[in-house]
């Protein structure tokens, strides 16, 4: 007789078995929900493949100098190339029967100038105006070609590179705005607020 192999019997312990499937399907349903750690390392190895990879969607598109300016309770971006230069808010004198955009009239360098309120322009809850011998902010002086004219903002924060995103700012951003960037700034469209300044 030839010999026999032995088959032992394994026992298996179902109870253990539908657990770990169990554990298993969630954890993918937790992935596929955008929750656990499955996705978290999804998340971190795609964070990670896009930072070793070149950034080919602005390529091509220059980047644009941006003032980051704060107004009451938004950040404002300027282009730079409209912008002369930006001064601590003079003395203001208001105009009687004026647009309550337009703040009033200041003096800077000599030449008498009117200061719109960026906040009033985009439609958005505004600064007070400064008391005597109250920080007023700074006026931000335009580059119009023509009636001089300037921008009071409240801060000014900084000078950046920015890429703006192509999409458009919806309709009930108002007419100043072109576009919001993912941090939430109003990047202002210049070319319609410097025709309404000359206007």
């Amino acid at each position: 007789m030839g010999d026999r192999i032995a088959n032992p019997r394994v026992d298996v312990d179902w109870g253990m078995v539908r657990d770990r499937v169990a554990r298993q399907n969630a954890a993918m349903d937790e992935a596929f929900s955008g929750r656990g750690p499955w996705a978290d390392a999804i998340l971190h190895r795609r964070a990670e493949e896009l930072a070793d990879s070149p950034d080919t969607a602005g390529e091509g598109r220059p980047l644009v100098p941006l003032l980051l300016a704060r107004g009451a309770a938004t950040l404002y971006g300027l282009e730079l190339r409209h912008l002369t230069h930006i001064v601590p808010l003079p003395r203001l004198a208001r105009v009687p029967g004026a647009s309550p955009a337009l703040l009033g009239v200041i003096a800077v360098g000599g030449k008498v100038m009117r200061l719109f309120d960026v906040d009033r322009l985009c439609g958005a809850a505004s600064l007070p105006l400064p008391q005597e011998g109250e920080d007023g902010g700074y006026a931000v002086i335009l580059r119009t070609g023509g009636r001089p004219a300037a921008l009071r903002v409240g801060a000014v924060e900084r000078v950046t590179d920015a890429d703006p995103p192509r999409r458009e700012a919806p309709p009930e951003a108002g007419a100043f705005i072109k576009t919001i960037t993912g941090d939430r700034t109003a990047v202002l469209d210049m070319t319609a607020l410097l025709d309404f300044v000359k206007a």
